[in-house]
Order: C-alpha cells, then structure tokens, then sequence
C-alpha cells in the first residue's frame, strides 16, 4: 500500500481504498460467518461430518455471490460523490471491481486448515502466492486496474488451492465426490447466520469506518486514513497465525473446564497485549524514518499528517493483539455466544455512529472513533461475560 500510495498520488489512491474497502466489506457476506461457526463445528467432527459441512459451506456461497454483486453496483452509483458518479463509464469499473474482488476474498477454506490444525502446512503455499503477488505488485503494479487484478488472482489462486486441499482430504469420506448440494443449501445457510451478524458487525467498525468515509471525505483524505489503518491491520495481522493455532486448543481445553481453558487464553493475551506495545513502541520510533524512503510527498501524501493518524490508530495494537485471543475464548466456550454478539453490536453502533458525525472531521476524526470502537468492544464482553456467569448462577 505506500508503493501505491506514492505511484498512484492521493487522489487515485483514495480511489484505490474506496475498491479495496468495499470489497473487503461486501467479502463478510460470501464468508457467510463460516470461519467461526463451521470450525468450532469442524474441530470435533469426523470426517463424514466435515465433507457435510464442507457442501454446506460450499452451496451457500454461491448463493451469497448474487446479492454481492447487486450490492457492488449500489455502493458504486450511489456512496461515491456527484462529481464522480458522473463518470458512468468509472462507476461501472468500480463497480465490477468491488464485486469481483469481494467474491473471491469471501471463499477460503480457513475453517477446514483451521479446525484440522494444517495451517502449518498450508502456510508454505500462501507465503509462495503471497510472496509471487507482491513482486507483481512491485514490478507491474502502477494503476488501480492492475492492482485489483493482481490482488484478485492472488486471493482466487488461494480460495481454489484450499477447497482443492479439503477436497483431497474429504472426498474418501462421502458418498458422492459433489461440493454442490440443493438439499444442503438451507442447513448452510442456518450454520452461517449463527456468527454472519457478527461478523457484519465486526466489519462495521474495522472496514466500514472508511467505508462511511468515502462519503463524507476527499479521495486524498480518505487516502491519508486507509494507507495508515492498512498499515496497522497488517501489523495486526501478524498474530493472526498463532490466534488460528490457539483457538482449537482453546476449545479442546474447555474439556478439562471453563477456567482451564480461561486461564490459557489469558497467557496467550497477556502475550499479544505485549508484543502489541512492542510493535507500537517501535512503529513510533521509526514511522517518521520509514516514511522519507517512500516519495509520498511527490504524489500529495502529507508524511505530517501520517504521523499524525499513526499516533492514534497504533493504539488498536495492544488492543487487538490482546482481545483477539478473549473473544476467541468466548466463541470457543459456546457459553458466551448472546455476550460475543452484543458487544460486537455495541462496538459497531459506537463505530457506525461515531464515523458519521467523526468523518466530517477527516481522518483523525474517524481514527479516534475507531479507538472507541474497540475499546466499548471489549469493555461490553467483559461486562458480558459477568453478567452471563451470574446468571448461570442464579438459575442453578
């Protein structure tokens, strides 16, 4: 994202993260909630029951696609501003584009590697496609157009690679060598709504702050906001591997008991907490050096007002990395479903309503909602979790 930012100047790379962020938003609906509902699902399952799942999942998606593309059309004609809803011929591109790239970013098979504990192994092929897609990106990567395409291939190669791994596993387990099943379309459906509101809402104030900013803010503004907030999701990101270890053994170790399984997860996020801290110590330290290797300036980025933006959104570092492996303990529990699901609710009312009124201040505006964001999200989980367990007590 900063090569981008300093080939394509401020305001085609607002353009760029308008794409990027809807896309990745409408995305939610294709995963269909799937990730957290089928793995905990997954984790105990033999494999009859997985290859069951895994049409399940597969069935549903394809129908999750059509209203996808609907929706791309929509946000394109109507979010963006009059002066570039003119451009007909623009809004149609943006629009194929959203709708392309939300689908094949909505179809990986990290539920299965996830809940079968193979993401050691599986890790070899996305590092290779992800590694082939940034040397593309570097090289030939000088339009919004290429990017998109690039970023597109590399999401399908690994949505096709892995249903091709689960396949090769399960398909001795069924009857019928068939993903695609009419009879399985409604339980799918019914599987995924369980966590899909969830994982909507949880979109609302991560994806949709920038979404609602593409409204209310300039391309170059909106621009300024998306560079920094990529940035520290992929920091973020990086402890994404080891949450996706964690969280089966989290729920196998609801078997020796709820506090035993509490107590792990609480290493594991005083761990992230730290190495949180860490990555923003160090990130303030050399944000203002790292910059000056990039010619941001020549292409409109101001580097003052990306140090600015840092500074407050570098704080979701230890937030996250710390709250990651909690919420994972709660879904894992099966206890704390109703607790997960308001206190994503209540983050994305903060976030939703925060970015509306925050977004006609610019960027630093929506970064300091995206703090309170999260920060009524783990507050509301942990009020949650106290309030459900004392209720449990009260009924027994």
């Amino acid at each position: 994202m900063p090569v981008m930012a300093a080939r394509l100047g401020a305001g085609e790379f607002g353009r760029l993260s308008f794409i990027v962020v809807w896309a990745a938003l409408l995305s939610i609906i294709v995963e269909g909630g799937f990730l957290a509902a089928a793995t905990r699902v997954a984790v105990s399952a033999d494999p009859a029951k997985r290859w069951t799942l895994a049409q399940q999942i597969f069935t549903a998606r394809c129908v999750l696609c059509l209203p996808v593309v609907l929706l791309a059309i929509i946000v394109a004609w109507s979010v963006r501003k009059p002066s570039v809803a003119a451009q007909g011929l623009n809004c149609w591109l943006d629009a194929s584009a959203i709708a392309a790239l939300a689908i094949v970013l909505g179809w990986p098979a990290t539920w299965y590697l996830q809940a079968t504990q193979q993401l050691n192994r599986w890790s070899r092929i996305e590092i290779a496609v992800h590694l082939a897609a940034v040397l593309l990106f570097v090289t030939i990567a000088h339009s919004v157009a290429t990017y998109v395409l690039i970023q597109g291939a590399a999401a399908a190669a690994l949505a096709i690679l892995g249903w091709r791994w689960l396949y090769r596993d399960l398909v001795r387990s069924a009857e019928r060598a068939r993903l695609w099943s009419c009879s399985q379309l409604v339980p799918g459906l019914r599987l995924g709504w369980t966590m899909m509101p969830v994982s909507i809402a949880g979109a609302a104030y991560t994806l949709a702050l920038p979404a609602i900013g593409s409204r209310q803010m300039s391309s170059a503004e909106l621009g300024h906001y998306f560079l920094v907030d990529r940035i520290v999701r992929a920091l973020t990101a990086a402890i994404d591997p080891v949450v996706s270890v964690i969280y089966p053994r989290i729920v196998h170790a609801f078997e020796n008991g709820e506090h035993e399984a509490l107590r792990y997860a609480s290493r594991w996020a005083l761990f992230g907490g730290f190495f949180g801290m860490f990555l923003l110590t160090t990130g303030l330290l050399i944000w203002p050096t790292a910059l000056r290797f990039l010619p941001l300036q020549s292409g409109g980025m101001d580097h003052d007002r990306l140090c600015a933006i840092f500074m407050v959104l570098g704080l979701l570092l230890p937030m996250l990395m710390g709250w990651k492996f909690f919420g994972y303990w709660m879904l894992g529990s099966g206890r704390y479903d109703h607790a997960y699901r308001l206190c994503i609710v209540i983050g994305a009312g903060i976030g939703l309503f925060g970015a509306a009124v925050a977004g006609t201040t610019g960027a630093l505006g929506l970064a300091w909602t995206a703090i309170a964001s999260e920060a009524g999200v783990v507050i509301t989980a942990i009020a949650g979790v106290y309030l459900t367990r004392r209720a449990t007590s009260r009924m027994s």
